[in-house]
């Protein structure tokens, strides 16, 4: 309450609040001079000056409040920060390095800023620092400083707009370069050293996109094999990647090349797909329901949000009839999920859903990746995503301060567990979102949310994931459920994603250690007792895969069959029991042979 901001908004809140504080100080100076209770109690006009002080309470919580929603109104990203954070921010907001302690609050993917233009005060910044380690210095035609000066929530809004550029700035500088893959000295699998694992990643699903149709340009021009060929460069690509990731030992270049080698993967079984089924049109609905990178101007008239401006070349992302410009929001060197069959029709599901006007409703067990797919959709969009655990200690306030910052800031928001929520609170829910919806089909710029005037940014979306069945879980409204288009999720395809991510791990005969992989599991599942510690699901299969990279980045001349069997033997024989013992090390020599 006595920063300089708050003193210059709330002048006479602020000497109220003065005057009361130091009252308070005054009291615990005097109580302190005593070490007996009763007699700092019962000190004359103790009780009195309490008295005085206890219904102003009540207003400084409320004051406090009113204050934080006036700043979450100039910055909605605030709605996603604990009011303690945000004081703090708001209380130091004239001290650029101290702010800059909290950005992971604010912006999922950044934990710092560079600094080094202004070590000392922390005012001009000329790169971002992701919290997996990862920097991006900011090109210079950007510009490539940003001065973060006036109110904190002023710089922070100009701070997320040149962030947006920088990273638009940087993929036009990938996607040209990316030009010359076959032909400069510059190869595809050296060519991602220079640029962020994130761009790096959209500038190569660009690439296979233009290829793509140009091959299928080819077929229709007469040359029968030209998506074969195509196929055959995409193999190509990958067996370079895949021999890089295993020479290389930085931890960070490791984990930008498995990312890219995982998305390509899926792209050559796309085009795979293509050659083995005879498609040879563009229009080809196989061809429609994939994520299609463009890089052009965004259509005028299209209605489209946009951080770019309108001459400049965006990305633009289409599947079947929906398309959106990508949304440059930062999200640092983290990998991407396996893209499964399954996968690819929650994809579609999710933004038919959008495309409706309505919000997404992945269904299904534990495990089957409802909230991870929806995540990772996110990314590929380049939206911000802000995922919440609910319970049954959610209020229709709190909802409502959840609502008002995914409409303003344009995020998605990813309720987990969505009917742990209390029945009543859900009632309420329908109609929130449903004001939010309603704001969206009319395209309007602002939009009445709970007698509150806000902006809206119609890239905004609600996704709810609930297990059916579980114990404590509430049944939907009618009028919610309407709300939402439901996903059935199921057990995704193990083998394919085994043989994905050994693939990204650097191991060259995937296919053969996967379906081996998949057997040992399911014959352990069936074969082996029942106890409480076994885990022979997705999230120990993905654990065991990492210790196998590991290993065979240790190793990678070694024989693949012993990398992987070695890797099984030390992940599991800790939490076999002794009567299991003799079965599982025989399925391992039955499975392995000479290698065990």
């Amino acid at each position: 309450m006595q920063s300089d901001d708050i003193r210059s908004q709330l002048p006479d809140d602020s000497k109220r609040f003065e005057l009361l504080d130091n009252s308070w100080k005054d009291l615990m100076m005097e109580a302190s001079r005593s070490s007996l209770i009763v007699e700092i109690c019962m000190a004359e006009g103790r009780a009195q000056t309490l008295s005085c002080m206890a219904p102003m309470s009540p207003w400084l919580h409320r004051l406090r409040n009113d204050y934080l929603e006036q700043k979450k109104k100039h910055f909605p990203r605030f709605y996603f920060v604990a009011n303690g954070a945000l004081l703090d921010i708001l209380s130091n907001g004239n001290k650029p390095l101290k702010v800059a302690e909290y950005l992971g609050d604010v912006f999922d993917g950044i934990r710092t800023l560079d600094f080094s233009k202004d070590p000392q005060f922390g005012r001009i910044a000329c790169g971002h620092r992701a919290k997996d380690g990862e920097f991006v210095a900011w090109p210079s035609e950007t510009p490539g400083i940003f001065s973060l000066e006036g109110p904190v929530e002023q710089y922070l809004s100009g701070l997320e707009s040149h962030i947006r550029l920088a990273l638009r700035e940087i993929l036009e500088q990938a996607r040209t370069s990316a030009e010359i893959w076959e032909v400069g000295d510059r190869p595809r699998e050296t060519w991602l050293d220079e640029f962020c694992a994130q761009l790096s990643l959209l500038a190569t699903q660009i690439i296979w996109t233009e290829e793509t149709a140009r091959a299928f340009e080819d077929m229709e021009a007469g040359s029968e094999t030209a998506m074969r060929d195509y196929k055959r460069v995409n193999d190509d690509r990958i067996d370079k990647l895949i021999r890089r990731v295993q020479k290389e030992k930085d931890k960070e270049l490791r984990t930008k090349v498995i990312t890219i080698i995982t998305i390509d993967v899926h792209s050559r079984d796309v085009i795979e797909s293509f050659v083995l089924q005879k498609v040879s049109e563009a229009n080809d609905f196989r061809w429609g329901s994939q994520l299609r990178f463009y890089w052009q101007i965004c259509p005028p008239g299209s209605n489209l949000v946009s951080f770019t401006p309108a001459h400049q070349k965006t990305c633009l992302i289409r599947i079947c009839d929906w398309a959106t410009c990508y949304s440059y929001e930062y999200v640092g060197n983290v990998g991407r999920l396996v893209i499964t069959p399954l996968t690819d029709r929650c994809y579609i599901t999710l933004t038919q859903a959008l495309n409706l006007c309505l919000g997404g409703a992945p269904a299904g067990p534990a495990g089957t990746g409802k909230t991870e797919t929806t995540k990772d959709l996110s990314r590929a969009l380049g939206l911000p995503i802000v995922v919440f655990n609910c319970s049954d200690q959610m209020t229709y306030q709190t909802t409502a301060q959840i609502f008002m910052g995914l409409a303003q800031v344009g995020a998605w928001g990813c309720f987990d567990e969505f009917n742990r929520i209390s029945i009543e609170v859900l009632s309420v829910v329908s109609t929130q979102y449903k004001s939010v919806l309603d704001a969206i089909r009319a395209n309007s710029k602002t939009f009445l949310f709970v007698d509150e005037e806000l902006r809206l940014i119609k890239t905004c979306g609600a996704f709810i994931t609930m297990n059916p069945g579980y114990a404590g879980r509430t049944e939907l409204p009618e009028n919610l459920k309407a709300l939402f288009r439901s996903v059935a999720m199921i057990v995704p395809n193990l083998k394919f994603i085994c043989e994905n991510m050994l693939m990204s791990e650097g191991f060259t005969i995937a296919r053969l250690l996967a379906h081996k992989f998949v057997t040992l599991y399911s014959l352990s599942k069936e074969l082996l007792s029942k106890q409480m510690h076994y885990d022979w699901g997705l999230r120990a299969v993905k654990s065991l895969l990492r210790q196998a990279g590991s290993l065979k980045g240790k190793e990678p001349d070694n024989d693949e069959n012993v990398v992987l069997c070695r890797a099984l033997r030390d992940f599991n024989l800790p939490k076999i029991t002794t009567q299991d013992m003799p079965i599982f090390l025989r399925l391992i020599q039955d499975l392995f042979p000479g290698t065990f």
